[in-house]
């Protein structure tokens, strides 16, 4: 079965000119401030763009497949956001090194305070070969500025008076 070595989400992923990656500004946590007399719109998406970046690797006899990498976003009330998607892996890397696959995505849902979870798994066909894996993000809302070093990111959210 395939193993997953790291599952990191950042707000940027570039890649040289070799395609070895480097990811931009780690985080854990989006701040959505919301003015006082004002309140969180309604399923509001920030328009802002994040990655998920995940290695896995591969034994002997996985190399010749080919594999799906499925992702999801759950809401903080663990029902399903519509961010998702499928990236098929091409081309598998040789033992001992891993296979790297990259999400670009824009916008993420801020409009529930709690815990979003980015979740990938890998599929072989219509199999499912691998368990769920998830990154959590902390979605918070606040009418003030995060503190520095906080480990996550700032959005200004607005919305209708309360």
């Amino acid at each position: 079965m395939p193993h997953l070595s790291s599952l990191i989400v950042c707000e940027k992923i570039i890649q040289d000119q070799l395609g070895k990656p480097t990811l931009i500004a780690l985080f854990q946590k989006i701040s959505a401030m919301v003015p006082d007399g004002q309140e969180m719109p309604k399923e509001a998406i920030a328009a802002t763009n994040w990655a998920v970046f995940s290695e896995w690797f591969f034994t002997v006899d996985e190399l010749s497949k080919t594999f799906d990498q499925v992702f999801e976003v759950l809401l903080p009330d663990g029902s399903p956001s519509v961010i998702k998607g499928r990236a098929t892996i091409k081309q598998l890397s040789p033992l001992g090194q891993g296979t790297r696959v990259f999400v670009n995505i824009t916008g993420i849902p801020i409009f529930q305070a709690g815990v979003l979870i980015a979740n990938v798994w890998l599929e072989c066909g219509s199999d499912r070969v691998t368990d769920t894996f998830s990154y959590p993000i902390q979605i918070e809302h606040t009418n003030k500025p995060p503190e520095p070093n906080d480990g996550g990111s700032f959005i200004q959210a607005f919305g209708n008076k309360a």
